[in-house]
């Protein structure tokens, strides 16, 4: 079973390990962005700029909506950083526009704002994979280019020299600023897959052991509560003598791709160890998990591998209490998932609300949910 892959990209974006260094990226690049608004602003006065007067607003406003939307989880982290490039963009496109018209025919120069085209290009190659970056950046590039010779050729500032070898400059910076950035966007490219490899189970395609320590460690601190699921295929080593370990691997292969597409949203599946996998869900009500692993159950049953059907599997399950750790969590995951296995396997079972003893105590059975059924 392959990875999945999408653009070239490795498919881990919604691995807090990764989404929250990005949030708060994006937190820091939006409060700069607005402090940088508000100093074109401030050195303006009293007299604005016609453009800055309406634009800069505008692109304040415009950054603080995105930040509230990625808190609130309106829009991805993703999709919000997207809005703002083409929203920078747009204004950083007018704003050349606009100096050619009024700046640059009185000082025989580029104003400051060109500084920031460099940071343009190199956004486009943080977003996206190297391919789409290079069309995305050399888009901008040839706009950028044809506003500069239109005015050059055709505007208030055309035949002056000094404007022109002061923007023959600015696009020769562009220029090997993209070739650079694409360059370090194929190395980019190259360390995704490297870490894609690192955190992703070879043979279900499902995310490894280490990515659900990963992501254990980040809930641990955030402090967000969740829910735990473990369970054990049963009889899987009778399946590998009888079949051959290549049924075997069909069966995991099968059941991680079930499980996979039951998650819901944020939550991870992960093969945790041999014929053991590891469910990091939300919060969930204790109904909700027992449809959801009832609906696995069903459906891991419904399998068929040649001469090997009914693939039966034994669940613990525990959720988060306030101020617990993910590995208390887990080994009151643990402990209820072997409570099935002593009791006859093939069943949920929801763990007590403390830490397993040595000898630990029996977990309550979710309702619906027999053993050895």
């Amino acid at each position: 079973m392959k990875s999945p892959m999408r653009s070239g990209l490795p498919q881990f974006p919604d691995s807090l390990s990764w989404v929250m260094p990005q949030r708060r990226m994006f937190s820091l690049l939006v409060c700069l962005g607005v402090v940088a608004c508000g100093a074109a602003l401030l050195v303006q006065a009293p007299t604005f700029d016609p453009l800055d007067r309406v634009a800069l607003p505008t692109l304040v406003l415009t950054l603080l909506g995105l930040q509230l939307a990625v808190t609130r989880r309106w829009l991805t982290i993703q999709q919000a950083a997207v809005l703002a490039y083409a929203t920078t963009t747009l204004y950083f496109l007018l704003a050349l526009d606009h100096q050619f018209r009024v700046f640059a025919p009185e000082t025989h120069m580029l104003s400051e704002s060109t500084y920031w085209f460099p940071v343009l290009y190199a956004g486009a190659f943080l977003l996206y994979p190297p391919t789409q970056a290079a069309w995305l950046a050399g888009g901008t590039y040839l706009v950028t280019l044809g506003l500069c010779l239109a005015h050059l050729l055709a505007g208030p500032g055309a035949g002056d020299m000094r404007l022109t070898a002061a923007t023959v400059q600015f696009l020769l910076v562009s220029a090997v600023m993209i070739a650079v950035q694409a360059t370090f966007g194929v190395q980019r490219l190259h360390l995704l897959a490297a870490r894609e490899a690192a955190y992703r189970d070879a043979l279900t395609g499902l995310a490894n052991r280490r990515a659900a320590e990963e992501r254990l460690a980040s809930l641990a601190a955030t402090g967000e509560k969740f829910t735990l699921v473990l369970f054990d295929l049963d009889h899987f080593k009778a399946i590998n003598d009888v079949h051959g370990h290549a049924a075997g691997d069909r069966v995991l292969c099968g059941v991680g791709r079930v499980a996979q597409q039951l998650l819901p949203p944020s939550g991870m599946a992960a093969r945790w160890g041999g014929e053991e996998f590891l469910l990091i869900l939300p919060p969930l009500p204790e109904w909700r998990v027992q449809t959801l692993l009832n609906t696995l159950r069903t459906q891991m049953l419904a399998q068929r591998y040649g001469a090997i059907e009914g693939i039966m599997a034994s669940f613990g399950v525990a959720t988060a209490l306030d101020g617990e750790h993910p590995d208390a969590v887990l080994a009151r995951a643990d402990a209820a998932m072997y409570a099935v296995k002593r009791r006859g396997r093939n069943a949920v079972l929801l763990a007590e609300e403390h830490a397993p003893s040595p000898q630990p105590a029996e977990p309550r059975r979710l309702s619906g949910a027999r053993a050895g059924d």
